[in-house]
C-alpha cells in the first residue's frame, strides 16, 4: 500500500520536512519554505497554546504555504520545548487541519489517543523515538519498531557519538525498509545521515527553516541543494 502525507507519496524520492513555530508561520513568506515538501508545525514551540491560537496558526499555514502539514507536540523528555499537561486535547485541535501527526511511541496514553484520532480523520501517524544521548543497540531498536506497530510510519532519531553509530542506524534502516521508516542520526557525527539515510530506506529527512530544532540539522535549502546535486530529486 502506498504511503502518503497529503498528496505526496512517500518512498519515490527523499522528502524534506521543515519545522516551523507559530511566529515562523506569521512572519515568513511563502518563498522561505520553498525547499520543503512538508511543514512540521512544532506546537510545543508555539508562544501560545490556546486552542484558538493553534487553530488560527494551522489555518494560516495551510492557506499561506499550500504544503502538507505535520502536527507535532513533542514531549519534553524527547526534545519538546514545553511541558504540556494535556497534549491529546491540542492534537484534537490540530489534527483536523493537518495531513499527519507525530507522537512518541513510548508516551502510551497520548500515543493511543492520537492513533484513534488519526484513524477517525484518516490521517497517517508517525510513531517516533528520540534519544539525545546515544544510539541504542539493535535489539532495543527492534523493540522500538515492534512497540510502534500501530503507527503507519516509525521514526527513530538517535545521537551518534561515533561514526559507527550512524552507519549502524543506516544499516538498521535498510533491514527494516519495508516497514516504513524515517531515521536520522543526530549530532555532528550524524549529519551525513540526513542526506544518505533515504538511500537506505528512510522516507523523509528533516531540515530547519529559521533555526535548528535538533542537533546536526541542515537547513531545508542545504538539503534540497545536496539532494539535487546527488540526482536524488
Amino acid at each position: 500500500m502506498e504511503r502518503c502525507i497529503g498528496t505526496l507519496p512517500l518512498g519515490t524520492m527523499p522528502l524534506i520536512a521543515g519545522a516551523l513555530t507559530d511566529s515562523d508561520v506569521v512572519n515568513l513568506d511563502r518563498e522561505a519554505v520553498d525547499a520543503a515538501d512538508i511543514l512540521e508545525l512544532r506546537v510545543d514551540m508555539f508562544d501560545t497554546l490556546s486552542p484558538d491560537h493553534i487553530e488560527a496558526v494551522f489555518k494560516e499555514a495551510r492557506d499561506k504555504f499550500r504544503k502538507p502539514l505535520l502536527a507535532t507536540i513533542r514531549a519534553v523528555r524527547e526534545g519538546g520545548q514545553k511541558d504540556i499537561e494535556d497534549r491529546t486535547a491540542l492534537y484534537q485541535v490540530a489534527l483536523p487541519l493537518s495531513d499527519a501527526a507525530d507522537v512518541e511511541i513510548y508516551s502510551d496514553e497520548p500515543f493511543a489517543a492520537v492513533k484513534a484520532l488519526c484513524v477517525a480523520y484518516k490521517k497517517p501517524l508517525i510513531g517516533s523515538y528520540h534519544n539525545f544521548e546515544h544510539t541504542p543497540d539493535d535489539c532495543f531498536l527492534d523493540e522500538v519498531v515492534a512497540k510502534g506497530k500501530e503507527a503507519d510510519i516509525v521514526k527513530i532519531a538517535a545521537m551518534a557519538n561515533e561514526q559507527e553509530d550512524m552507519v549502524r542506524l543506516a544499516l538498521f534502516t535498510f533491514r527494516h525498509r519495508e516497514r516504513g521508516m524515517i531515521t536520522m542520526s543526530m549530532g555532528d557525527r550524524g549529519l551525513p545521515s540526513r542526506v544518505f539515510n533515504p538511500l537506505f530506506g528512510s522516507l523523509m529527512t528533516y531540515g530547519y527553516v529559521t533555526r535548528p530544532s535538533a542537533p546536526g540539522q541542515l537547513s531545508i535549502a542545504e538539503l534540497a541543494d545536496i539532494l539535487r546535486r546527488l540526482k536524488l530529486r
